[in-house]
Formats: C-alpha cells, sequence, structure tokens
C-alpha cells in the first residue's frame, strides 16, 4: 500500500538580485561599494556588517536596506530580511525583485499563504518572472492545492526551460496528481540542469508511485550515499522494501529513521506494518502504539493494530480497534475483514459473514472469500462455503488453504471425485496438515479403501489431527 509522503522543505537560493543601478546609486562611497564587492564574492556576513555601517550613516537608502536583505537572506536569517525588505518597500522600491525577495523569504519560512501574496504582487508588475511563478507554484504545492500549482510551474516553463527549479517542483505536482511517469520525466529535465539529492529523494517517490521499487531502491541508495542523516529517504527506502516483501530490511531502515527522527509517526507505523507481516506481534503492538500516540490516529492504524490485537487474542482491544477504524472511514475492506476474522473466531458466524459481505462489496480478495467460506461452513452451508472457496482460488489458484477447506467441503456434500481432488492436491501443499490426512482417510473408508484409509488416518494421529484417534479405533485399523 502506497503511504503518504512527507513534503520536505527544499529552498532554491536566488542568484544576486543586485543591479549595477544598486552599485552605482551610492555614488563613489566606498563602505558601500566595498559591501557590494563583498556579497559578489559570497562573504555575506561581512557585506552585511559594512551595509549596516552605511545605514548608520544613511538609513534611508533604499539599495542599501534591499542589498543587506539579500545579506540576510543569503544567511539563512529570514526574518530579518524581509524586515529589510519590507522597509526598503516602504520609501519607495516597489520593483517586482523585491516583493519576489519577501515572498520567497516567507517561503523559506513556510508562510505559504503569505508568501504567494507578495509572488502576486510581483506578478502583476512583471507577468513573466518565471521565478516568481516557480515560487507560487512551489507555495501551492505544499498547501496542496497541486493543480493550481502545476498551472503556475507550467506557466514558468513557457517562459524559461532551464531553471531547474521548475522542474523539480512539478515532479511533486505531478505526484500528488498520480502522474508519476511525468513526475519521474520532470525529476530526469532536473538533474539534468542540476545534480542534487533532493531530486533524486522525489524521482524515487514517483518511481514509488509507479510500482519501479528496485529503480527506486538506486535514487535512495544514492541520496544516502550523499547524506546519511536524512531520514525521510531512509523511511522511502524502507518502504521500497516493505512494498517488495522485504520486511527484515523495511524494519532496518524505518529503525534508522526512527532514530534520527523518533518523532517520524509514519516510520514507527510502516515498522509495526513488517513486524505485523512477520508474525512479530508484540514489537507490531509497541509501534503501532507510538504511531498513534504520537498523532498517526487514522482509520489505518486502528485497522491494523485491530488486527494484531486479534493475533494476540486480545479480543476487547481487538474489536474496540476495528470498530473505531470503521467509524473513521465506512469504506476501507481491510477493517471489515478483520473484524470478521475476530467475529468468526469469537463462533458469531453470521456476524463474520455480514462483515465479509461488506468487504466484497468494497473490493473482492481471496483472503475474504475463504473466510466467509469457513463461517459459512460452520453453519453448515457447506454449498455455499465449496462457492466461496472456489471463489477465492479463482483469483489465487495457489492457496492451499482454500484447497483443502474446498476439499473437506466437498466431502461433506458427498462429491467424492472432487473432494479427493482436492484432499490430493492439498496434501501436495500442505503435505504436514492433518485434517488434509484424516478427510482423505474417512473419504477412503466410504470408498471400501480400508487400507489406504488407516495409512491416511495413521498420518492424520501423528501430525496431532485430534479426531484421528478415535476415527481409527472405529475403522479398526491396528
Amino acid at each position: 500500500m502506497l503511504k503518504k509522503f512527507y513534503f520536505g522543505l527544499f529552498v532554491f537560493l536566488s542568484a544576486a538580485l543586485f543591479s549595477q543601478r544598486d552599485k552605482d546609486e551610492s555614488g563613489s562611497d566606498p563602505v558601500f561599494k566595498s559591501a557590494f564587492e563583498k556579497y559578489e564574492q559570497k562573504l555575506y556576513k561581512e557585506s552585511y556588517e559594512e551595509y549596516t555601517i552605511y545605514l548608520h550613516k544613511f538609513p534611508d537608502h533604499q539599495a542599501a536596506l534591499y542589498n543587506r536583505g539579500l545579506c540576510s537572506y543569503s544567511l539563512k536569517d529570514y526574518k530579518t530580511a524581509i524586515r529589510d525588505f519590507n522597509a526598503s518597500i516602504s520609501l519607495g522600491r516597489k520593483t517586482p525583485d523585491v516583493y519576489y525577495m519577501v515572498g520567497e523569504s516567507k517561503y523559506a519560512l513556510k508562510n505559504y499563504k503569505e508568501a504567494i501574496a507578495d509572488f502576486d504582487v510581483c506578478l502583476n508588475l512583471k507577468p513573466d518572472h518565471y521565478r516568481a511563478l516557480t515560487y507560487k507554484g512551489a507555495s501551492l504545492n505544499n498547501l496542496e492545492r497541486y493543480e493550481e500549482g502545476l498551472k503556475c510551474l507550467n506557466a514558468a516553463w513557457e517562459i524559461e526551460k532551464k531553471y531547474e527549479p521548475i522542474y523539480y517542483s512539478r515532479a511533486i505536482s505531478k505526484y500528488n496528481l498520480k502522474d508519476y511517469k511525468g513526475g519521474v520525466e520532470d525529476c530526469d529535465k532536473a538533474i539534468a540542469l542540476l545534480d542534487n539529492i533532493e531530486t533524486h529523494f522525489w524521482r524515487g517517490v514517483n518511481l514509488i508511485g509507479l510500482k519501479k521499487y528496485k529503480e527506486a531502491l538506486s535514487e535512495y541508495d544514492y541520496v544516502l550515499l550523499k547524506d546519511n542523516k536524512y531520514s525521510q529517504a531512509y523511511y522511502n527506502r524502507g518502504l521500497a522494501y516493505y512494498e517488495m516483501g522485504e520486511y527484515e530490511k523495511s524494519i532496518a531502515d524505518n529503525t534508522s529513521c526512527i532514530e534520527l527522527d523518533p518523532l517520524h509517526s509514519k516510520a514507527h507505523y510502516n515498522r509495526a506494518l513488517s513486524h505485523y507481516y512477520l508474525g512479530n506481534y508484540n514489537k507490531a503492538e509497541v509501534d503501532f502504539n507510538s504511531a498513534i500516540a504520537m498523532g498517526l490516529a487514522d482509520y489505518k492504524s486502528y485497522c491494523f493494530r485491530g488486527a494484531t490485537y486479534y493475533m494476540l487474542k486480545k479480543d476487547d482491544l481487538a474489536a474496540s480497534d476495528l470498530n473505531k477504524s470503521i467509524e473513521l472511514n465506512p469504506s476501507y475492506e481491510f477493517s471489515y475483514y478483520h473484524r470478521a476474522r475476530l467475529r468468526y473466531a469469537s463462533t458469531n458466524d453470521q456476524g463474520c459473514i455480514e462483515d465479509c459481505n461488506k468487504a466484497l462489496a468494497l473490493k473482492k480478495t481471496y483472503d475474504v472469500f475463504y473466510t466467509r467460506g469457513l463461517a459459512k461452513y460452520a453453519l453448515k452451508d457447506y454449498a455455499g462455503a465449496a462457492s466461496d472457496f472456489n471463489e477465492s482460488l479463482l483469483l489465487k489458484p495457489d492457496y492451499s488453504l482454500a484447497v483443502l477447506e474446498r476439499g473437506v467441503s466437498y466431502y461433506m456434500l458427498e462429491k467424492d471425485e472432487l473432494a479427493l481432488l482436492d484432499l490430493n492436491k492439498a496434501i501436495e501443499l500442505l503435505p504436514n496438515s492433518g485434517k488434509a490426512y484424516y478427510f482423505r482417510g474417512k473419504l477412503k473408508n466410504f470408498n471400501k479403501d480400508t487400507a489406504g484409509s488407516c495409512e491416511d488416518l495413521k498420518k492424520a494421529k501423528q501430525l496431532g489431527y485430534e479426531n484421528a484417534f478415535e476415527a481409527l479405533i472405529k475403522n479398526g485399523c491396528k
């Protein structure tokens, strides 16, 4: 099952937005010129200090305020940058770039709605400002308004096709709009312009969307080679391993993620799922508890914790969680399926059938047909049981348990030839099934094959099937 991904912040640092006019505006002032030159040399702290000296003498100098704001932005002091940009605007510097830089600073602070307002002012002044369009699109992505985001990013692309952040941000839009192929293509274009681990990260995300898990693993291997502290990359690689059924590796990666980010609720949840499918139910319970305590109290968490409680024979807790899951999402078939199993184990066979019916109305799966067949058999509806086991096998032809139970159902319906075929097949698939030998032994006895019957019943007794000993005595087997 594909999970929602955490969307990390990726800030594209702007190139210097100084103009020659700014440099010349101060005349021959050596402090201004020195500050300007230090910024061009990427000595941002020194440049900031010299602009501050200059502004002590000329506090209303628009260009100096704007340029000092760029220094703060480059030092990732975004609040200070916004203060200087706004001071420059209040003094009359109402250019597209200054509004753009205010918006980009707010974007870096995750104030996406406010950032969009500033990008809109920039775009009113300069409609072809492709950077503002790009960042507006990225802001809309972060607000989960992906269609609007993609529209802005496409508009930016029409203006400038060699600006890498356009492709990177479009890949995020396309992933969330389920255009995974388009997302991979945009990542490839972004990497061709600027190879960075964030784009490889999102290429992996889109590959998971395409179910190309091995290719996704390669992307996360590359990301983690470059940055072995990237917690979300461990989580996503763990997800790829989980989808491939490599649960031990998934557990290892989710553990690495949790060590770096102990409050990563989804890593706890995914590790719990892997423990569940490996039969480590006590460990699964601990991780599901952690995920829910951290706020991941959604229907899936309750569903699978309920399933875990069922396996641990904590029936009251299982029922409570499964009921909660259904309350949160009445359209999740797994919740009905697991509650059906719980009801069957509690001999509530009719309740089991009702839940299976609800699950099958949402999605037809082999295990739900099998479970409903068991309940029908328990209610002595052998024809209905055989039909359900048959439906299960149509969806999963090698499902050994369904072969066995269909054979037993045919036995109860006195369809001896069909029963024998299924019981023979069940013994091939389940050579340690005492039940299969027991019913084949009884069937052989009815067909006057006394020696064959005794042989099968002895094997059933050897395998621990409880009814075999009585049958041996009854049939006179020595």
